[in-house]
């Protein structure tokens, strides 16, 4: 199913016949604007397509900054009574505490725990919801910190585009996007109280205002709600 709105076009399932037949999709849900919408997106194409397709969120719990997967159970509760007819499990994590270290490897958790889901079964494929990153001439207006971790990213030679690079579109719906488009759907959908629910800083207590993702989220929801 398709989903458009003045800031571009999603396929959401992609190739249809790759998620049907009683397969289990594994999304990882942060607790961030990002997830919950692509959750959303999901059911609604599961719905309406009458798909037998159950949706497994996982996550990645680190204790140093728990507050966004702290969220996570309300909002899942949230969307499984929007979607009463889609089997919408509660989460499964992975726990690890960076203690603040911004070179701390999520990955070494977030990805052998990943394989595991596929390897066990759990979940049949997995559908990231990357997305690409505002462009140049937004991004250099965030107010960012000489720590690396602040630098620009998600645009060519900077940290985290690759992410975006590797990422399959046919199973990627956000690829070819950027949070504007995210953000428009909350807005479309009038699901605004949602939003708000969601979590997107990196630091412990939450909302920091100057970590690169609350910049993103911040630019995002003015470009839309013009606040």
């Amino acid at each position: 199913m398709k989903i458009s709105n003045r800031y571009g076009t999603i396929n959401v399932l992609g190739r249809k016949k790759r998620f049907g037949g009683g397969k289990t999709i594994g999304l990882s849900m942060s607790g961030g604007a990002d997830s919950t919408m692509l959750c959303i997106l999901l059911a609604k194409t599961i719905q309406k397509k009458n798909l037998r397709t159950t949706i497994q969120p996982f996550n990645g719990l680190d204790l140093w900054a728990p507050l966004d997967s702290n969220g996570l159970p309300e909002i899942i509760k949230i969307i499984q009574e929007m979607y009463p007819t889609v089997n919408i499990n509660w989460p499964i994590s992975t726990v690890f505490n960076t203690n603040g270290d911004h070179d701390f490897d999520k990955n070494s958790y977030i990805r052998p725990f990943t394989r595991e889901l596929l390897r066990k079964k759990f979940i049949d494929v997995i559908i990231p919801g990357i997305s690409l990153g505002p462009p140049l001439e937004a991004q250099k207006t965030f107010d960012v910190r000489d720590d690396d971790i602040y630098k620009i990213q998600r645009i060519p030679g900077y940290r985290l585009y690759n992410e975006v690079e590797q990422v399959d579109p046919a199973i990627a719906p956000y690829k070819n996007v950027d949070k504007r488009f995210i953000i428009q759907c909350y807005k479309d959908f009038n699901l605004r109280p949602l939003l708000d629910m969601t979590q997107s800083c990196t630091d412990p207590k939450g909302n920091c205002g100057h970590c690169w993702w609350c910049q993103e989220r911040s630019w995002a929801i003015k470009e839309v709600f013009g606040e």
